[in-house]
């Protein structure tokens, strides 16, 4: 079941959430808990029934290593031993899937084994696999109890979150069970979470969906063997690279949007990655929970940066490469990872050499602002070739293409979609408009919102939010848009890792 269909819109979505409320005004509260874990499940199982066994069993076993970690804490050693244990089982899970598995009805990998085992992946293994993770190694800490079982399970099923994110940390998510206001029915966070989730549906289906037929005939052409002008290189790429930003950041602010409709506040997991003046702060806002499960749990863990420029270096390649084989073990992903890599040291050797020079990289200076941002940007949109292509003698083709290296095919004879004036509308949003964190800033960083004291803030801009006729009339006009063009709207990209 996607977030962009009608069964979702118009039959799970409200009946899922009139029963959580009147639920709640009975009580007792654990049932609130029960018909959002039921319900969660029940969202999964429209993938593939039998594939729910597997999230049932990752819940299941995970609970009960946490346990006997937090059972085991006076003896270090063992509960260290335990922790080993549950995170080999864990990527285990997912490398097996990873190696061997099917997504649809093709394989995900190149680098495949001389035989197949024909199994499906789960979809969205790869992000509750990580954040049971993260949970085990937090109970290890001394950080999070046992839990109660029903908590835990909603933790990690959780249905605006299970599938692509973001990976929620336990101190994100517990705490807000405890009190009293998370099952309290608030016109006002209502409200909030609708606009969030129709801004993030108009994205997925009216700009990401809409653009991404540019993107297809152009990859698609050059897989049959055509050869693209310069012209038309430029347009898919860039259409791709506009279709992939909007595709996750509707997918981003739809989960935060759900969570908020059930008084439950997901991490903002993207936040204008394209405005980025470096490649370094790109990595800081696309899928920002993933960026930083991968610093705190891989690249700290090898030691960062802390032992000097070469080892700081070989760890960025390690992780990007990780990272790059991670989206799929095909050839395009892993040499995207590597050229990652490397233009990641190279930023941070850019860095250091500034330092030594004597440059204050806290010095703002718009003319370098600017520039860095268009670099960053075009070095970011030229490797996403890689990321789409679905081999790379195509990725070498098109990037050829890019820099004018190809022979100029005749006059029209690829027939490829061009709509320069729909990249610059799109492009024109992704560098000047505010995003979700700016728009709901007021409302998003506030515990327990109040409309007055939102209304009285001095600060506040045009474009903040706030719950009057203006921004339903907006939110009214986005969320029908987005019907209109439901039913051509595909599947979300990053569901497939």
């Amino acid at each position: 079941m996607n977030f962009n269909s009608l069964l979702f819109l118009f039959l799970f979505l409200p009946i899922t959430l009139l029963g959580f409320y009147l639920i709640n005004r009975k009580g007792p509260y654990k049932w609130s808990f029960i018909w959002l874990v039921g319900a969660s499940i029940i969202f999964y199982g429209f993938w593939n029934l039998v594939l729910t066994g597997v999230l049932f069993g990752s819940v299941l076993t995970n609970y009960v290593l946490a346990r006997f970690i937090n059972s085991s804490q006076g003896n270090k050693v063992n509960s260290k031993k335990i922790l080993y244990f549950g995170i080999i089982c864990n990527l285990g899970v997912l490398i097996f899937f990873k190696q061997f598995g099917l997504y649809g009805d093709s394989l995900t990998q190149e680098f495949s084994p001389t035989y197949s085992l024909n199994v499906i992946i789960p979809i969205g293994l790869s992000f509750f696999i990580f954040q049971q993770i993260i949970y085990l190694v937090e109970v290890w800490r001394g950080k999070v109890d046992g839990n109660y079982f029903w908590n835990y399970f909603l933790y990690v099923v959780f249905f605006p979150q299970l599938l692509s994110g973001p990976i929620v940390r336990p101190n994100e998510f517990f705490p807000q069970l405890s009190g009293k206001n998370f099952f309290k029915l608030k016109a006002d966070q209502i409200a909030a979470g609708l606009t969030i989730f129709s801004c993030g549906l108009f994205k997925k289906v009216v700009l990401a969906d809409g653009i991404a037929r540019y993107s297809n005939s152009a990859f698609d052409a050059v897989s049959e063997g055509a050869v693209l002008s310069l012209m038309e290189a430029w347009s898919g790429t860039l259409s791709f690279t506009l279709q992939v930003y909007f595709d996750l950041s509707g997918y981003s602010d739809m989960a935060v949007g759900l969570g908020c409709l059930f008084g439950i506040r997901i991490p903002i997991n993207f936040e204008s990655p394209y405005k980025a003046s470096s490649l370094i702060e790109f990595w800081h806002r696309w899928h920002m929970t993933l960026s930083r499960f991968v610093r705190d749990y891989i690249y700290i863990p090898l030691g960062g940066n802390r032992r000097g420029s070469l080892k700081r270096t070989g760890n960025i390649f390690i992780i990007m490469v990780i990272g790059g084989a991670w989206h799929g073990m095909g050839a395009t992903f892993v040499v995207w990872g590597i050229f990652h890599g490397g233009f990641l040291a190279l930023n941070h050797f850019w860095r250091q050499l500034q330092n030594l020079l004597g440059y204050s990289l806290e010095r703002k200076n718009l003319i370098y602002e600017i520039s860095g941002c268009m670099i960053t940007f075009l070095i970011v949109a030229v490797l996403w070739v890689l990321f789409r292509a679905e081999n790379l003698d195509v990725a070498v083709s098109i990037i050829q293409s890019l820099f004018g290296f190809h022979t100029l095919p005749d006059a029209d004879f690829n027939n490829i979609k061009i709509s320069e004036d729909r990249l610059w509308f799109l492009i024109f949003i992704v560098w000047f408009c505010p995003n979700m964190k700016e728009i709901m800033s007021k409302y998003y960083e506030r515990k327990n919102f109040d409309t007055k004291q939102h209304n009285s803030i001095v600060g506040r801009r045009w474009y903040h939010w706030y719950p009057n006729t203006w921004w339903a009339a907006l939110t009214t006009i986005l969320f029908i848009m987005s019907f209109l063009e439901i039913t051509n709207s595909k599947q979300f990209i990053y569901f497939q890792f």
